[in-house]
């Protein structure tokens, strides 16, 4: 019955206030479209969940680099009005991608994105750490562009929740240094119609704040995020006008598009909220600012819950006094009703019990989910785990599969070849032709040409087991010191001692016996290469090692702690030992020629 009084007494208030039009604007009309599509969120979330989830699958089965940057960078913008934390977690891997691509130019504007997003979230002093880590004189013009709007933008928070009137002005006074830049281009881009309204909006000029808003609603389609923001942006310059109709329906409007669109950074549904509720209109209110806090959990930012709190607190506090007004007409009611007043406490004593009970079950449904949750991502990461160890078993039996073939065949060749030198010999000798045999025995030619074809072999074989090798090994060199090759199919001494490294032959002395150098020509031509390596020289040949591996060194060590459960040790053992086996017995192959 007490509920039933505050419906009655909420109703009444909204038939004061919200029945109210201006033209074709009906906001009761608006309202209830609101109403309809925070019910229906569920739908909206799951079309971007989809999405999400397309653009992972296909990154998963995605190997060149360009392509994964693409494919992290479209999960970002996905992201980026959802989860805040996954929306960094997947710029930090397009940076790591950018970087192993050498895009410098996608490098800072990754950064620069990435300082946005935390600017977004109040993270104002990592983003100030991100900008001031960037060289503006470095930068081509886009990216110079989307750097002094990321600068203007944080600077204009900086000073919005800054309460010292100093700091405040000097932030203000950065902000405009860099909103100038952009405003200075007079492109009509929406960036540069942003902040000419902003200028308008801070010099209280709310006609020329509108203007340049009307600008911008030409530019965007109807039912989008950006149509969302630019709403938003007419609902502050309606309200500075003095129009509250207008204001009312351009912020819902806002958060209508951004309810549709499955957007979790929401400023519009919480700020619609605080007006209802200024209006009396506390039963929506507490529904649209419960909404806009679930939606802010999940977006999961200190700054959008700081912004909630002192709204979500006020319609409580209202709220309350609304039931506690009820209160005092229910005990009139109860004074002159004795009888349902016993009645009602009983009813009142039974639905609390059952709330509780509901609670509790809540919780325990709560936990049980978290826990189910927990357990579905665990099974996941080991299922991809898994597909990860057995393309590197398959990679490492194909190469041993691989040099066990060019093994036997050379061994064969070598044979034949030692079989016709014998008949040849034997028949110089029977024949006495003394002069001939010595002649044939004592030049280099013969075993200048079987090197020869011992090392065409052998770069022929390394390059069909590792194509892009040269390319990613001048990758780790600085580009003065980067080798280039007269012939794509042969290598050079210097691609050759790495190359065995590659294959597990560290060893100087083992290395200047197969390429017929000695000990100290093998030892310079190392350190030459390494002095011109990109990074730490003595990691260098460390990373070699890694060329062609899948999945990459880094991820080894973590894989066989994680699986020395799973995968047999027998299994484990072989395919640790494969790559250099396979070398072993081209050196054998080598040595038992000599």
């Amino acid at each position: 019955m007490k509920y039933h009084i505050l419906l009655l007494f909420t109703l009444l208030m909204m038939l004061a206030t919200l029945e109210v039009s201006a033209g074709d604007i009906n906001l009761l009309q608006e309202y209830h479209r609101l109403d309809d599509a925070i019910e229906q969120s569920d739908s909206y979330v799951q079309v971007r969940e989809e999405r999400i989830a397309k653009l992972k699958t296909a990154l998963e089965v995605t190997r060149a680099v360009n392509a994964q940057y693409d494919l992290c960078h479209s999960l970002y913008e996905e992201y980026h009005s959802y989860v805040n934390d996954s929306a960094i977690f997947y710029l930090d891997r397009c940076i790591a991608l950018a970087q192993a691509m050498g895009d410098k130019a996608r490098v800072d504007e990754c950064h620069i994105h990435l300082a946005f997003q935390c600017t977004e979230s109040g993270m104002y002093h990592e983003a100030a750490d991100l900008l001031q880590g960037i060289d503006e004189q470095q930068l081509d013009a886009g990216n110079l562009r989307l750097y002094n709007i990321s600068m203007g933008h944080l600077y204009g928070e900086l000073g919005y929740y800054c309460n010292v009137p100093a700091l405040q002005q000097q932030y203000y006074a950065k902000r405009d240094q860099y909103i100038s830049r952009i405003t200075a281009t007079k492109d009509n881009s929406d960036e540069y119609l942003q902040f000419k309204e902003v200028e308008c909006f801070a010099a209280q000029d709310a006609k020329g704040a509108l203007a340049f808003s009307d600008l911008r609603l030409k530019q965007v389609k109807e039912g989008t995020h950006e149509y969302a923001i630019v709403a938003f942006y007419r609902h502050l310059d309606y309200r500075l006008l003095g129009d509250s109709i207008q204001s009312r329906y351009w912020v819902t409007q806002s958060a209508l598009s951004d309810v549709n669109n499955a957007v979790m950074d929401q400023g519009a549904l919480w700020e619609l909220a605080n007006m209802l509720m200024a209006d009396g209109d506390i039963d929506r209110a507490y529904r649209y600012i419960r909404f806009a806090w679930q939606c802010a959990s999940k977006f999961n930012t200190l700054k959008r819950n700081n912004q909630i709190s002192p709204v979500m607190t006020s319609i409580s506090d209202n709220y309350e006094a609304s039931l506690k007004q009820a209160n005092r007409l229910l005990l009139v009611l109860v004074v002159v009703a004795s009888l349902l007043a016993a009645l009602f406490s009983v009813i009142l004593f039974y639905s609390n019990s059952q709330r509780k009970k509901l609670a509790r079950a809540r919780n325990d449904l709560s936990d049980s989910n978290k826990q189910l949750a927990q357990l579905n991502t665990q099974l996941s990461e080991l299922n991809s785990q898994m597909r990860e160890t057995n393309l590197k078993l398959n990679e490492s039996n194909r190469v041993k599969d691989e040099y066990v073939g060019r093994f036997i065949h050379l061994c064969s060749f070598y044979i034949d070849r030692l079989d016709e030198m014998r008949k040849r010999v034997n028949k110089m000798v029977k024949g006495r032709e003394l002069d001939a045999l010595l002649k044939f025995t004592e030049g280099n030619e013969l075993r200048d040409n079987n090197l020869s074809e011992l090392y065409q072999m052998f770069d022929s074989t390394f390059l069909h087991l590792f194509p892009n090798f040269v390319d990613d090994f001048n990758a780790l060199l600085r580009p003065e010191s980067r080798i280039t090759l007269p012939d794509p199919g042969t290598l050079n001494t210097d691609i050759r001692i790495f190359a065995l490294i590659r294959l597990g032959i560290e060893d100087s002395s083992r290395i200047a016996d197969f390429l017929h150098y000695s000990v100290n020509t093998i030892y310079n031509y190392r350190a030459k290469v390494k002095n011109g390596a990109l990074g730490d020289r003595d990691t260098f040949e460390t990373q070699v090692k890694t060329i062609g591996m899948y999945p990459p060194q880094n991820q080894q060590e973590s894989l066989k702690t994680k699986f020395s459960s799973t995968v047999p040790v027998e299994i484990r053992k072989r395919h640790q030992n494969s790559m250099s086996s396979s070398a072993l017995r081209l050196v054998f192959c080598t040595q038992s020629r000599n």
